[in-house]
């Protein structure tokens, strides 16, 4: 789970588009108004993330053409800890990795979100939806 916000980081004053890892919880105390679409919601995909906090950053930048702003992620661990600016490429080599290491769908590969469903006690096949757990159970009778 990952958090997108504006920050302004206290006390020089940096701003910041957070993508904070472990959700709302874990943001930074510093966070501004939502203003742009993205902003203050939780993501399951981190590449959804990063496009969303580089949009925002644009944006702001846009309205805001004074002021530098970056954007960076990290995990304060549930303390107050200012993250590092990041370059595009960084931040999309960063999200691609930590996709790879999402657990996925055993069926159709999508990344599992909070909820997830199951067949069976034994198998350890985990689904991102009903429909694929169903599918899956058909596909099975169907071969057999």
């Amino acid at each position: 789970m990952y958090f997108v916000s504006r920050q302004c980081y206290w006390p020089d004053g940096q701003n910041m588009v957070e993508i904070a890892g472990g959700g709302l919880d874990y943001a930074n105390p510093d966070m501004l108004v939502a203003r742009y679409p993205g902003e203050g919601k939780e993501y399951e995909d981190p590449c959804e993330a990063v496009e969303a906090a580089l949009t925002i950053a644009k944006q702001w930048k846009a309205d805001c053409p004074d002021k530098e702003i970056e954007v960076a992620y990290g995990n304060t661990m549930g303390f107050t800890m200012p993250f590092e600016g990041s370059d595009e490429k960084e931040l999309r080599e960063w999200a691609e990795k930590r996709y790879e290491e999402l657990p996925k769908c055993d069926r159709c590969g999508e990344v599992l979100k909070k909820e997830w469903y199951i067949n069976d006690d034994w198998s350890g096949e985990k689904f991102c939806s009903e429909y694929c757990a169903e599918k899956s159970v058909v596909v099975e009778e169907e071969v057999s």
